[in-house]
């Protein structure tokens, strides 16, 4: 798995504000802009001219709602997690961007992580680590 490891503690859980609109392209539409974002509800709504994405977080509450539809219109994927301990952006470029979702909240044998390819195409890999 690139990027992380299990004992990777530096930095913040989840990026910033900032950070995150500028992955997904998008300003987040935030429920209470008096909060600071760490402690807000965030959707974030974006497209890779394939795709499009719906992406609702919850730092504080350590939850990450994923919706993909097709050019159609059609669910592609969903998930809704709520034991991330770990967002974290692996690649940012204009043809490539991929995000990486770590579960290990209340988790005591295993880790799983979650590789999202967002530009070019949507691509998901889960995968599941012993501790």
């Amino acid at each position: 798995m690139k990027g992380w490891q299990f004992n990777k503690q530096e930095g913040a859980l989840f990026p910033d504000e900032v950070v995150l609109s500028a992955f997904c392209t998008v300003e987040p539409k935030r429920m209470d802009s008096t909060l600071p974002f760490y402690y807000d509800e965030s959707i974030f709504r974006f497209t890779n001219k394939e795709e499009t994405f719906y992406f609702k977080i919850s730092p504080s509450y350590h939850e990450f709602e994923i919706s993909v539809k097709n050019q159609e219109g059609e669910l592609v994927y969903y998930q809704l997690l709520r034991t991330v301990s770990k967002v974290e952006i692996l690649e940012d470029r204009r043809d490539h961007a991929e995000l990486l979702i770590v579960l290990a909240e209340d988790r005591k044998r295993t880790v799983t992580s979650i590789e999202l390819t967002v530009r070019p195409r949507f691509r998901v890999l889960v995968k599941e680590h012993e501790v």
